[in-house]
């Protein structure tokens, strides 16, 4: 018995051990999973829920508000935070976070404000997969925001703000100063997106109207240099801390703020009093109104300063440098203590501003430094990803080609009557250049199309004539609600900012008999849209050379001009504005089709993939191969679909 006694005693020992081991476990990671509480304090990073989290600025950041804002597409929480630290550099945060993905649209920096600066999209475009963008706010007047009264606001500033407004009380204090808030905005096409609005106060003597005046004027200040690196670093780290759930702290914001006549401004807890030195108290004592042995220099009428930001009492502070009085010069006969505690003032007022500006110059390097660090890192995560997408992609394809190999019999398509696609291929042009892909592109584009489920109506080489009875006889077999898809490969040109698809019997002796004998493509765009189809997409690819450049005086010019396309369709071109889509690759390519046309088919094949994102990586895959062969082509997308469609599901 005793024996079982001690194998118990045993046993719940090692539970108790392991669920304590257990415990600890789970205490320390759920931080890391947990969402901001409201009233709780936080240093250095705020979590932000599953592993994601924001960098802090410097200093205890307290949740002050915590809210939501739903909306039709997207919903967002919302954290007001305020810095308990005095003075801060940085005094209140919102950090809004979506809460689902969304097909988010243009960032903050596709529109200029007035009174804003600083934008910055930091190397990234609208049309990328990663959008990211800062602007700084420079408001003269921030009392208002504590109400969201500000007179010039739309309905949906003032709805924006208004959920976070509660947490900026506080704000209060600062009266009717000015601040300058960062916008800091990071977003995923179809994934998530944060938002952080950074309060940052400028000091008594700062001149927000000559900061105004020199920034439009485009006169360089101090202070913009160290906010834009401070907003690009703040930009990364939201990247690697949110996106990629690495945390990554950022560096402490120290503005060299300047007055009016462009001096620098020192830190309150920073300046000093200038003291009488050892070798003037002989002379001091002698004059006739000696300060009292025991009396604190900073309460001496000799030493008292017309303004408090240039000369306070000397106190050790945490992080804060304490400035030691510079020796004062030797004492002339006859000078009294005031002009003796004058010239040591300025002495070391002159000394703490050199040292000011030293600190600023060290403190930008090091932020140059940081910032390069970043960019790396994310750039070779950013390539990192883009391979292993590439790679997934390629095994993919290889599997999808080896299947359809192994299939005996392949099965027939299977054909919805809501889907239909007009195919056309243009190659035997009679008086202009002929083409070598475009017949094997449309034919292509058509077999792709009949295997996710199209009708598709396929005509080659056609002349004016029958080119407008093709789109006749298509648009009388489009019905309310389909699905459908336009393929055109062959010649186009740009003639103002109209597009034109050429038949090959073109002439092109003027202006005005292209636009009779071609086919205008926005008239086939809006006739779609009459329709009332669920979804239209135009795909086209005639991005070539100019096929009137040899034609004495020469019409148009290489390329397409950009286009719009209504509500529920999507239009894309083979090539961006004034570029040249390719053929070939190189005289070693053997492809039958042109880059475009072989990359759209296969990527349209795989399976639950979106048709906007096909497009997104056909746009990639060509930017790719074309560089790859020293060639710029930016495939055109202009995106007004509504709801989600799929080639294949």
């Amino acid at each position: 018995m005793a024996s079982d006694g001690a194998i118990f005693y045993s046993i719940r020992k090692a539970v108790f051990f392991v669920v304590t081991i257990l415990g600890l476990a789970i205490g320390m990671t759920t931080e890391a999973f947990s969402q901001p509480t409201l009233g709780r304090t936080y240093k250095d990073f705020l979590p932000l829920g599953s592993g994601a989290s924001v960098a802090l600025p410097e200093g205890n950041w307290e949740t002050a508000h915590v809210a939501s804002l739903p909306q039709s597409n997207t919903s967002w929480d919302i954290f007001t935070l305020k810095n308990l630290q005095p003075n801060p550099a940085v005094a209140f945060l919102v950090v809004r976070q979506a809460t689902r993905p969304h097909r988010w649209g243009n960032t903050l920096c596709a529109q200029k404000r007035p009174n804003v600066h600083l934008y910055n999209e930091h190397g990234t475009t609208q049309s990328a997969i990663l959008n990211k963008c800062s602007r700084t706010w420079a408001f003269a007047n921030v009392a208002p925001l504590i109400d969201v009264s500000y007179p010039n606001w739309s309905q949906e500033d003032r709805d924006w703000w208004l959920r976070a407004a509660p947490g900026l009380k506080d704000l209060a204090k600062y009266g009717n100063s000015s601040m300058f808030v960062s916008e800091l905005d990071v977003q995923q096409f179809n994934g998530y997106k944060l938002r952080i609005e950074a309060f940052i106060p400028p000091p008594k003597g700062f001149s927000l109207k000559k900061f105004r005046d020199d920034m439009d004027a485009g006169i360089p200040r101090p202070e913009t240099e160290m906010m834009s690196m401070w907003n690009s670093i703040y930009i990364d780290s939201i990247h690697k801390s949110f996106f990629e759930k690495k945390p990554q702290p950022i560096m402490a914001l120290n503005v060299p703020w300047t007055n009016s006549s462009g001096k620098l401004i020192l830190p309150p807890q920073a300046t000093v009093v200038a003291a009488a030195s050892e070798s003037a108290k002989p002379n001091l004592q002698a004059t006739a109104t000696p300060p009292k042995a025991t009396e604190s220099p900073a309460k001496s009428p000799a030493v008292a300063s017309q303004t408090p930001q240039s000369v306070v009492e000397v106190k050790p502070a945490v992080n804060t440098p304490v400035v030691t009085a510079a020796a004062s010069p030797p004492v002339q006969s006859g000078a009294s203590a005031t002009e003796l505690a004058e010239r040591s003032r300025a002495e070391q007022e002159r000394k703490q501003l050199e040292d000011e500006k030293n600190k600023v110059t060290q403190q930008l390097e090091a932020m140059r430094q940081m910032l390069a660090k970043l960019q790396k890192e994310n750039e070779v995560a950013a390539a990192n990803a883009k391979l292993a997408e590439a790679n997934k992609a390629k095994a993919e394809a290889e599997a999808a080609k080896q299947k359809l190999a192994d299939s005996v019999v392949p099965a027939k398509p299977l054909v919805f009557a809501n889907r239909k696609a007009l195919v056309i291929g243009n190659d035997l042009y009679t008086d202009v250049a002929k083409l070598n892909n475009a017949v094997a592109d449309a034919n292509s584009m058509a077999i792709a199309l009949e295997q996710v489920g199209y009708k598709v109506f396929k005509h080659l080489n056609l002349d004016e004539k029958k080119f407008k009875q093709a789109i006749r006889d298509f648009r009388a077999n489009v019905q309310g609600g389909d699905e459908v898809l336009v393929f055109y490969a062959g010649h186009g040109v740009q003639l103002g900012s109209a597009n034109y698809l050429l038949p090959i019997d073109i002439k092109g002796e003027g202006e005005d008999q292209v636009k009779d004998e071609a086919i205008l493509l926005q008239k086939i765009l809006d006739e779609l849209e009459d329709k009332k189809t669920k979804f239209a997409l135009a795909v086209i690819d005639a991005c070539r050379d100019n096929p009137f450049k040899t034609k004495g005086r020469a019409l148009g010019g290489r390329g397409l001009a950009p286009t719009s396309a209504a509500t529920g369709q999507m239009v894309m071109f083979s090539a961006g504005s004034g570029q040249q889509a390719l053929d070939r690759l190189g005289e070693k390519d053997t492809e039958k089709n042109g880059l475009f046309t072989r990359i759209f088919v296969k990527e349209m094949m795989k399976p639950g993939v979106s048709v906007d994102r096909v497009l997104r990586n056909v746009r990639t895959e060509v930017v790719r191969l074309a560089k790859s062969v020293g060639h710029e082509q930016t495939p055109a997308l202009y995106d007004q679909a509504i709801g989600e469609f799929y080639f294949k599901q």
